[in-house]
């Protein structure tokens, strides 16, 4: 259904006639929202990322060997940032838990010419293109059906694409949805702990330079 049809918005006009927003409780400017609800381009885009990153890791144990190689940086307790261990600090460092930088080098790829081709053989084989097709047709299942749908208003729905959700104590601030509360909601005590360890990130990471 085209949401440009006249099906499409009547059967959002009924959708929406009598409701508020799920959020903040505002009867301006709703619109549909359905939670997780993702394009075919989005759906595309994302099993075959996830399908890539799979391969990827096939293919490291399967085809390419490496060795841990020092980096000649470490960090410590004190100065959790990696640096030189050459570097002299402003502080005396606290060399509790000191941890050396290691990074991998590659030193051996069996299969390095056939990689693209190794590749779409494994999505064959797997048979992507078919779950792509599958979860495509749910999604537009779902999207026509409005099973999940919920109302929100415009300001709502904008915060709700940049991963953002309405503040449960204050119901006017937005916060990421990794968090309890936005930043003003939290206790005072709290709010002092985030703005020291912001401070001494930030000293920490002059002194390391």
């Amino acid at each position: 259904m085209k949401r440009n049809s006249k099906e499409w918005k009547e059967k959002r006009a009924e959708f929406l006639k009598g409701k508020t927003c799920s959020w903040c409780g505002s009867s301006d400017s709703l619109c549909i929202c359905i939670p997780r609800a993702l394009s075919p381009a989005q759906i595309s885009s994302e099993i075959y990322s996830a399908a890539y990153a799979r391969f990827k890791e096939i293919y490291r144990q399967k085809y390419q060997k490496f060795d841990c190689v020092l980096t000649g940086k470490h960090r410590h307790k004190s100065h959790p940032s990696w640096h030189k261990a050459s570097t002299v600090h402003k502080i005396e460092p606290d060399n509790t838990d000191l941890e050396e930088q290691s990074i991998e080098v590659l030193v051996e790829d069996s299969g390095e010419s056939n990689f693209k081709k190794l590749y779409h053989e494994w999505l064959e084989e797997a048979g992507i293109k078919d779950l792509i097709e599958e979860e495509i047709e749910k999604a537009e299942k779902e999207s026509e059906s409005l099973t999940n749908a919920i109302a929100l208003c415009k300001r709502c729905h904008f915060a709700s694409l940049r991963g953002m959700e309405l503040c449960p104590v204050c119901s006017s601030k937005y916060k990421s949805s990794r968090y309890e509360t936005c930043f003003e909601c939290l206790p005072e005590g709290k709010r002092e702990e985030v703005l020291a360890r912001q401070k001494k990130e930030e000293e920490l990471s002059k002194d390391s330079g």
